[in-house]
């Protein structure tokens, strides 16, 4: 992995800025990108403090513009970009009815054709060198739908049928494609979603955004079709799949239990 140029989105905070640390540590220049352009510097001066090497370009993903100045950017600096990790992403909790329509429009330009899009403009380097690999981070909400999550839940079933076909049409170049999907992980995604505030390191059973990296590390150096961590959420998929009526009653009772804790919550701080 050493020297190769690796593009992060969403590499602000939790998954992308834990990745990007470790990467970095292993020797891969590493292309930082979300909106938040102070925490972004922060991060790439850690980076280069500790000898690493790091470039931050602030972009807003749901715009297409932006996402091609992006990649220009990083390929006039450092060459193709040769690892693209496409984690930039965010949730809503509420119903569907609920859910303002803004809302999903930007989740979805976010979520699905932001990904699209810069597999589009980075794939033509990597065919050039004859090498890549894209990793798309989704979730197990795209095996598992539930509510309060429904509509974030399909943008990552997306994400996991389109790098199914993704792989299976770049492999004959030599571009490695992995999907990782994550259970809850301990990150600012609940307060995003919530418009609470919410502290991170009370998520039930959250994962350490260290955790992710190391499998998406573990990706780059052996490429598999997709890695669901924790692997305890991998029975719970093949039942879903086989037998999705046995899941849900249990879905729908999680979902109700999500919606009161919210409203009790919004009641808490409108009071």
């Amino acid at each position: 992995m050493e020297g190769r140029v690796v593009l992060i989105t969403g590499a602000s905070s939790g998954i992308g800025a834990a990745t990007a640390r470790w990467l970095a540590r292993h020797g891969m220049r590493v292309v930082l990108t979300a909106r938040r352009q102070d925490r972004l510097e922060a991060l790439a001066q850690e980076i280069r403090a500790r000898g690493g090497t790091a470039m931050a370009i602030p972009a807003d993903l749901a715009d297409p513009s932006a996402r091609q100045a992006l990649v220009c950017q990083a390929e006039a600096a450092w060459g193709p970009v040769e690892v693209l990790i496409n984690n930039a992403g965010f949730g809503y909790y509420g119903t569907v009815q609920e859910t303002p329509w803004e809302v999903i429009e930007r989740m979805f330009a976010v979520n699905i054709l932001a990904m699209i899009h810069l597999v589009q403009l980075v794939v033509p380097g990597m065919r050039q060198l004859g090498r890549g690999h894209i990793v798309n981070i989704a979730s197990v909400a795209g095996h598992i739908a539930a509510p309060p999550l429904t509509v974030y839940a399909a943008t990552k079933f997306a994400v996991v049928g389109f790098s199914e076909g993704l792989r299976r049409e770049l492999a004959p170049h030599g571009i490695h494609v992995t999907v990782i999907s994550p259970g809850p992980v301990r990150t600012e995604f609940g307060r995003a979603a919530s418009g609470l505030d919410v502290d991170p390191n009370t998520v039930p059973g959250g994962l350490d955004p260290e955790a992710v990296a190391r499998a998406i590390r573990r990706a780059l150096q052996r490429p598999v079709p997709e890695i669901v961590i924790p692997a305890r959420y991998l029975p719970a998929i093949w039942i879903n799949r086989a037998f999705p009526r046995l899941v849900d009653w249990g879905a729908a009772q999680h979902g109700r239990t999500w919606l009161r804790h919210l409203e009790e919550a919004r009641g808490r701080k409108e009071g």
